[in-house]
């Protein structure tokens, strides 16, 4: 269809009636009228315009649209016809819009595709942001190394035409799949763009063609957590990302591209402002370097076929040309996750004052971050030291309040925490740090967007709907029947731990009474072996007792009364075992037991069923490390209570014998 509405387009703009092109389309117009195929007049007015010099497409044989090749298959092209006859209907083409027809027909396309098309189509508002967001100036040159469909370069093209001044701007397109170039070529051919030509590659390549020039402007919405070959071969700016995930390599080859002036717009996963592992040290590097100008948190279910949200990225290559002096230390933080409007089984969508709103932000701040005032829930202007405080983590709800009333019967936590810090030295430091953990879950959990409750089951398969991308699936399983281990088989002294539920502790695991087996016996069990990282559960007796598995537990065996959950990388083990030991969790375990009072049970078939609150990742690391931090202050605490008991027993033994 877009080829049909390019050719459509260009005989009514540049044609005359004694063209043979134009005569050819106009006598296929009249055969689709009266139900005649007009293929074969279509086929030659497309050749015919193709070698028109001023035609929008360099070399449209190129283009391989199969539709117009005129092969015996495709006769009978019914939609064609009718295409053809409501191009002819009024109003003109002219009239309608080219660009806005081609972009409906590709939000068409997108809604009755049957595949994922996230980084195929980026949504018209979505675009809009990040043009708005980046301003492309007459003259600039723009690069899209994941173009997709070519929306993003299509909306700056836009953009620019609407200062009247469209043909200065050089853009420079590339695609992941070798499927899109064509259509990304007919979208911005139809977009006004002339003559485009959109290539195939990949980040690694691309970064290592240094004789492709800079760029002022990179767009682009490439594809998430792709895996790549060969990343080791590059000399990436800020360090090697991982061969399993190309978000960063994504990022350094945007930035490794710009001019000295330029800047890049990029859409990333959420995962990526937080990560950890290398990609944490690579993000480090890119703040401590001045790379990232802003981050924009936006709203969920903005994309077809998924409810994941995502950021904005902006970087610059130079902050120092794109801030005032003394001002290039600062990133800014939007987080515009509650704005937009969804219809019932529609994707979300941007305003028109959504998008100003942000973008009138971001220009605000740019222009100057200190005459610019935070924006308590939206945005604010932070300090790289402050972010390097964090781990370097960009995510927006860690640095802007969310605006919210507290509840009358919430708990005060801020005075039970000031009490807590009126303590000794190491508690003290313990109850600042826990502020800190706690101040850090508040803002990630009052954003207003309530978390998935999903079947542990799903979770660990990666099968729930909307929530997972591409997930790896985890296990779960029960431990050994007592067939595998009997009770003769343990012996006295060294062997391999047995964890059982009595072995379960809030804080890891008792070794007091833990029973042992023979290393033989043992390799006959490996897949009860216990790897770092593993949660085991008491599966009788107190439901919700669980531990999380670390280096020093690395090879021991589940046990009979036990299941163990190896988690998928979606879910954090330490979250997920503070998840089990809750009111909530244990509630529903004991409602769904089975067995005495005395000695409950639970089966693995209903342990599947158990509803887990499922926050993104970087909320639920932040919840398990003030969970870990709290048991550390308990721990503290009853060391110091104890201290204090002795204390007072001594001074009043001190006071009564001075009386003797």
């Amino acid at each position: 269809m877009l080829a049909i509405l390019m050719l459509a387009g260009f005989v009514e703009a540049v044609g005359e009636p004694e063209d043979e092109f134009v005569k050819r389309w106009t006598r296929a117009v009249a055969e689709a009228r009266i139900g005649l195929s007009p293929l074969m007049d279509l086929n030659a007015a497309m050749a015919g315009a193709s070698r028109h010099r001023h035609f929008p497409a360099l070399d449209l044989r190129n283009l391989e649209v199969g539709l117009l090749i005129g092969d015996e298959e495709s006769d009978d092209v019914p939609w064609a016809a009718a295409f053809l006859t409501a191009l002819s209907q009024p109003p003109t083409l002219a009239g309608a819009g080219s660009a806005e027809v081609c972009e409906l027909l590709l939000e068409r396309h997108v809604q009755e595709s049957t595949f994922s098309a996230g980084e195929f189509y980026t949504p018209r508002t979505v675009a809009r942001l990040l043009v708005e967001s980046a301003s492309p100036r007459p003259g600039d040159r723009i690069l899209d190394p994941a173009c997709g469909s070519g929306g993003l370069l299509a909306a700056a093209a836009q953009r620019i035409a609407e200062s009247g001044h469209a043909d200065g701007a050089t853009f420079e397109a590339y695609a992941t799949d070798r499927s899109n170039p064509r259509l990304a070529m007919m979208n911005l051919a139809i977009h006004g763009v002339d003559q485009p030509v959109v290539g195939a590659s990949d980040p690694v390549s691309l970064i290592q063609r240094r004789s492709s020039g800079l760029a002022d402007l990179v767009l682009s919405n490439p594809p998430f957590n792709q895996r790549v070959e060969d990343i080791g071969i590059v000399d990436w700016p800020f360090g090697r990302p991982p061969e399993s995930n190309a978000n960063f390599a994504w990022l350094q080859l945007a930035w490794s591209r710009l001019s000295e002036a330029g800047t890049a717009a990029m859409i990333m996963p959420q995962g990526a402002a937080w990560s950890n592992g290398r990609q944490a040290e690579i993000r480090k590097r890119m703040i401590a370097a001045g790379a990232v100008l802003a981050i924009v948190a936006l709203p969920p279910h903005l994309f077809y076929g998924t409810s994941v949200p995502v950021h904005i990225w902006m970087l610059a290559r130079d902050k120092s040309r794109q801030l005032p002096p003394g001002d290039a230390n600062d990133v800014l933080f939007i987080d515009a996750s509650r704005l937009g409007t969804q219809a019932p089984r529609q994707p979300r969508v941007l305003s028109a004052e959504d998008i100003e709103r942000i973008s009138r932000r971001i220009h605000a701040w740019q222009r100057s971050p200190r005459a610019t005032p935070e924006e308590p829930g939206f945005s604010r202007s932070v300090a790289h030291e402050e972010i390097l405080e964090n781990d370097g983590s960009l995510d927006p709800r860690l640095y802007i309040a969310a605006e919210q009333v507290r509840p009358a019967t919430a708990p005060d936590l801020s005075l039970v925490l000031d009490e807590l810090e009126r303590h000794a030295e190491a508690t003290s430091s313990s109850g600042v740090g826990l502020r800190k953990s706690f101040s850090m879950c508040e803002r990630l959990t009052h954003s207003g967007i309530q978390p998935p409750r999903v079947p542990l089951r799903s979770v660990v398969d990666g099968t729930a709907e909307g929530v997972f991308e591409n997930a790896s699936p985890g296990v779960l399983l029960a431990g050994p029947s007592g067939s595998l281990i009997r009770a003769d088989d343990y012996v006295e002294g060294a062997g391999v731990p047995v964890v059982m539920p009595k072995d379960l502790t809030g804080s890891g695991f008792n070794v007091a009474s833990i029973r042992y087996i023979a290393e033989q016996q043992a390799e006959g069990l490996n897949r009860f072996r216990l790897r770092r990282g593993d949660v085991v559960l008491a599966r009788r007796g107190e439901l919700g007792r669980c531990a999380v598995v670390r280096e020093e537990q690395q090879g021991w065996i589940c046990g009979t009364g036990c299941f163990v959950l190896r988690p998928p990388a979606e879910l954090n083990a330490d979250y997920f075992a503070a998840y089990l030991r809750s009111p909530e969790a244990r509630e529903w375990l004991e409602a769904h037991s089975t067995g005495s009072l005395t000695m409950k049970t639970i089966s693995l078939n209903v342990l599947g069923e158990l509803p887990v609150v499922l926050p993104d990742l970087g909320t639920q690391q932040a919840i398990a490390g003030a969970m870990a931090r709290l048991d550390e202050h308990e721990r503290l605490l009853r060391e110091q209570l104890a201290l204090t008991r002795q204390i007072h027993d001594d001074a009043l033994n001190g006071i009564l014998s001075s009386w003797r």
